[in-house]
């Protein structure tokens, strides 16, 4: 009987650098879970999400999306960003992401920090979900500590340890660190993945960009394969 023998999963690494203001990421996020589904009767996965500052000096009372836009990339860009039929939102579409363009560009220091406190009790990926949808969905300000303690307490974290790592001078260090080694590594452009298998010396495949479903499952397959020779 087949059912009784134990599957020897295969454990993949996969290293995230990304920023919570970026919409790519979300995107790239939703497909990667849409690769691990498929592939989870062979593997398991140990997700790492890493700081990236997108867009600094961005004031505490944030700016509104439309004007950051205007300002950046000029009036045909800001059009095309906020149409239905861009790349940008036929892509989310598709993974069932509809952004709500009345959000602001806000900083994310604080967000990161809670990241790192979330990581460190098995709850990072989940909360990176809940901070993308409270973002992106609800134009919620993921830069309020009270709207971050809520959404670490909705995944299941301590809401005074969530409120403690938001003014933590190691939450803090740990996230200037993290900014400095994306620098370090020159990644320019978020998000960038990091794939590799857990416990065994081999080839790490790096990925910039939020990948198709089909790419993440055929590089995964292939460190499998070739740990094999």
């Amino acid at each position: 009987n087949n059912m009784d023998k134990p599957v020897n999963k295969t454990a993949v690494v996969v290293e995230i650098t990304s920023d919570v203001v970026c919409p790519w990421c979300w995107i790239g996020k939703k497909r990667l879970d849409l690769a691990i589904e498929r592939l989870k009767d062979d593997f398991t996965f140990h997700i790492l999400w890493k700081p990236f500052l997108l867009i600094p000096n961005v004031p505490d009372e944030g700016i509104l999306l439309k004007d950051y836009v205007l300002k950046r990339f000029g009036k045909s860009a800001a059009e095309k960003f906020s149409s239905e039929s861009s790349p940008l939102h036929q892509n989310a579409a598709e993974v069932g992401i509809i952004f709500n363009n009345s959000r602001l560009v806000l900083p994310t220091k604080k967000a990161h920090m809670l990241l790192d406190h979330a990581s460190k009790h098995g709850k990072q990926h989940e909360l990176h979900d809940a901070m993308f949808r409270a973002y992106y969905g609800d134009a919620r300000k993921i830069n309020d500590d009270t709207v971050l303690v809520e959404i670490a307490a909705s995944v299941g974290l301590d809401p005074e340890g969530a409120r403690q790592a938001l003014h933590s001078s190691e939450a803090e260090e740990e996230y200037e660190k993290g900014i400095a080694w994306a620098q370090s590594e020159a990644i320019t452009g978020v998000p960038h993945f990091e794939i590799y298998l857990k416990d065994k010396p081999g080839p790490h495949q790096e990925l910039s960009g939020a990948q198709p479903v089909d790419t993440f499952v055929a590089v995964i397959k292939r460190l499998k394969a070739s740990s094999r020779i």
